[in-house]
């Protein structure tokens, strides 16, 4: 039997059908729901602005990063990221992001009808993060979007889902 749930999202279109599936299964369950994020260090900021753009986070990732007193709210992340002075700010700037992400992931499994929803937001390798936020959540299920690379594409840059589903301990369920 299910009880603990972990989601992973990235914010992503697909991101959130995997957060919508996850939701459903654990309302369905009575299953206790993780939704994690692993902080995207690495992402270009085009790739983090169309993710901040699909979930409307440029504005409360700006002021979460950027002094309360700071009345020039970049109007998108490319100029949020621009705007950053020094790696350290990057880094608040990328964690208020992915703070951003889990908080309305939450909020949106909550609507849907999950009952116990807690975050996690962790840094490293997606697929290592992913595992062992299950492993130390206690999770019995993954749910994880897949980007839909083509298979030539999967084979050379390899896949976060498919990482995950070679490595867990669990059952996975990866959503397209």
């Amino acid at each position: 039997m299910t009880r603990h749930i972990l989601v992973a999202t990235d914010g992503s279109e697909t991101g959130a059908r995997a957060v919508t599936m996850a939701a459903d299964l654990a309302a369905g369950l009575g299953a206790k729901l993780t939704v994690g994020h692993v902080l995207m260090h690495s992402e270009p900021p085009e790739g983090l602005e169309r993710m901040a753009e699909v979930e409307h986070l440029v504005g409360e990732t700006s002021r979460a990063a950027f002094s309360p007193a700071t009345d020039d709210i970049p109007g998108t992340m490319t100029t949020m990221f621009k705007a950053s002075e020094d790696a350290a700010h990057t880094a608040r700037l990328v964690t208020a992001l992915g703070d951003s992400i889990v908080k309305r992931a939450a909020e949106r499994a909550r609507e849907r009808g999950a009952k116990e929803v807690q975050t996690r937001v962790t840094d490293g390798d997606y697929a290592e993060a992913i595992l062992d936020m299950a492993k130390s959540e206690g999770a019995d299920m993954i749910v994880l979007g897949r980007r839909g690379l083509g298979r030539f594409k999967r084979l050379i840059q390899g896949s976060v889902s498919t990482k995950v589903v070679h490595h867990a301990d669990c059952p996975v369920l990866t959503v397209v």
